[in-house]
């Protein structure tokens, strides 16, 4: 996944892990940090599916998303870019997308409409889904929230966890994170405060459980959870889809 992608959807793209193989240690704590990091990273993106929700604040603007996704192509995500709007998308089985934008985002994201064009797609699409394609250049930004639309090349590392763990005298601390028993691994960057700490389950497969970003470009939380379990993503009725042309 992308390290920092400099558009709206970036937060989630950042966490959003690829669904892949991956094995685990019985004692991880014992193991580097950068070990442990790999394999938390590995084991999150070996799981069959996971939710991510994320809490954070992007160059000053604050982002709330809540992804669910599974590695047959089934997803569900809600984006709030605060006062700029939200939205939310649905993808059944990686070939059929639905977009659902709210007024606000719709005003932004629509802008270079006449006034008269604007007003009568915020009347014809309000509350309303659309079904856009899931390639080319019509294909939404919004796409990267469900793992689609990304540059050939892109990194799929999870923010904060790229580089400088490789400190050979910082040892995992044990924790919990709901009562569950969690690794605590901690960065400091730079010298005005900015660390990530990062918690990862320390029974059974060593899971991401959470990314705690300070200060830096993009302060916040995110939180990984719901592994292996189904994703339901439903189709909307077909009242609510509005086709585009």
């Amino acid at each position: 996944m992308p390290v920092v992608l400099r558009r709206p959807a970036a937060t989630l793209v950042c966490v959003a892990v690829t669904l892949s193989a991956t094995a685990c240690s019985p004692h991880l704590g014992d193991l580097p940090q950068a070990e442990i990091l790999g394999r938390a990273i590995r084991a999150t993106e070996s799981a069959k599916s996971v939710t991510v929700h994320t809490d954070a604040l992007s160059w000053g603007t604050p982002m709330k998303g809540h992804l669910s996704h599974d590695s047959r192509g089934n997803c569900t995500a809600t984006m709030s870019y605060g006062p700029a709007g939200t939205a939310e998308m649905i993808m059944i089985d990686n070939k059929d997308v639905y977009l659902r934008r709210d007024e606000a985002l719709l005003r932004m994201q629509e802008r270079h409409r006449s006034p008269k064009d604007l007003e009568a797609l915020i009347e014809d699409l309000r509350g309303r889904w659309t079904k856009p394609p899931l390639d080319g250049p019509d294909a939404p930004d919004e796409l990267a929230l469900c793992g689609g639309k990304r540059t050939p090349g892109e990194e799929r590392t999870p923010t904060g966890l790229e580089n400088g763990w490789d400190d050979a005298s910082a040892k995992a601390e044990a924790t919990t994170i709901d009562g569950q028993k969690a690794l605590k691994l901690a960065k400091p960057v730079g010298s005005d405060g900015e660390t990530t700490t990062v918690y990862i389950a320390a029974e059974g497969p060593p899971y991401l459980l959470k990314i705690v970003n300070t200060r830096g470009e993009m302060p916040g939380t995110t939180t990984y959870s719901r592994y292996n379990r189904p994703v339901e993503a439903k189709a909307p009725q077909a009242k609510d889809v509005v086709v585009t042309d």
